[in-house]
């Protein structure tokens, strides 16, 4: 499905006739991750049945920045990732709610019949296992599905997806990420993660070792970086991909403080400076760690540069 066949709302759109018989499904979907997945899948499988309208209503931003004024949040997908992962599962209707003061003070049951009966006129409401919605998350499944039977609609609600028998969860991810597991983040997510960011002047120091390194700036302050360390990722620049050698970490051999982010892009050359560039991670090949010289570290690199070789191969 194309970006041209979806429709992005930026509030819940008022129906008059326009959808038919709207399926609806709430919630964050930080990761659009497998638990996610299924949520969707349950949401397209009850349109269908209903031959009516599928919608997810999701929020721009984290509603904890808004109930915690001042908590930081850790974002596992940017506003665009989260509405390509809902275009690529098939969904056509995103409602891409900023979740307000407003909106945080909203009842459960104002929500329910102001927004989703009167506004949206649901026919059909989809939730995941663990869902709230509504001021002091009242509007739980047993809130809701007393709420349904008053006004004769439906409500079905999801089971927990579980991976080696912990429940997938954006906690989960967040995790895992932390500790670069990215094999087990693969699983938990159905697909690698990525992160988009500007090509930015570094220190050169990559080059005079004979690996000369892409310095990148995540396009997003929240979004998660994975843990220090050597990883095997791809590399997309404008519509070419390449295989690349990716470290995150200070640079301790050289008795660095801030941490960077460096791709050493394979059969690659030229000036990227100020260009936008994807890093899809496939696996981390070592932890980073203090070498006691610069010919020791090369040494390295060239065993990582095998070993991440090796990782990528189809």
């Amino acid at each position: 499905m194309s970006s041209s066949d979806i429709s992005i709302y930026r509030e819940i759109p008022e129906n008059r006739g326009r959808f038919v018989n709207p399926v609806v499904t709430i919630g964050n979907f930080d990761g659009v991750h497998m638990g996610h997945r299924k949520i969707i899948e349950t949401l397209l499988l009850k349109s269908r049945e209903h031959n009516g309208t599928p919608f997810v209503i999701t929020f721009s931003n984290h509603p904890r920045t808004v109930i915690h004024p001042g908590s930081v949040c850790r974002m596992i997908t940017t506003v665009d990732e989260k509405q390509k992962a809902l275009c690529d599962l098939g969904v056509k209707n995103i409602v891409m709610l900023e979740f307000t003061r407003e909106v945080a003070d909203l009842t459960a049951e104002q929500f329910y019949h102001e927004l989703l009966i009167g506004r949206l006129g649901a026919r059909e409401i989809v939730i995941g296992y663990d869902h709230a919605f509504g001021k002091n998350r009242e509007g739980n499944i047993d809130y809701l599905k007393n709420l349904a039977v008053r006004t004769g609609i439906t409500v079905t609600q999801v089971g927990v997806e579980s991976l080696n028998g912990e429940a997938v969860s954006s906690t989960v991810l967040r995790k895992e990420l932390d500790l670069g597991n990215m094999e087990r983040v693969e699983k938990l997510l159905g697909r690698r993660y990525s992160i988009t960011g500007l090509v930015i002047k570094g220190d050169g120091r990559g080059r005079s070792l004979g690996f000369p390194t892409a310095n990148i700036r995540p396009l997003s302050g929240t979004k998660i970086i994975p843990a220090k360390g050597v990883y095997a990722v791809s590399v997309q620049i404008d519509d070419s991909v390449y295989g690349g050698m990716l470290n995150i970490g200070v640079n301790p051999t050289f008795n660095g403080t801030s941490q960077s982010i460096e791709v050493n892009i394979f059969n690659f050359s030229g000036d990227l400076y100020g260009r936008e560039l994807t890093l899809t991670f496939y696996k981390k090949i070592r932890d980073e760690r203090k070498f006691e010289s610069p010919e020791m570290l090369v040494k390295q690199i060239e065993s990582d540069r095998t070993a991440i070789l090796a990782a990528l191969r189809p």
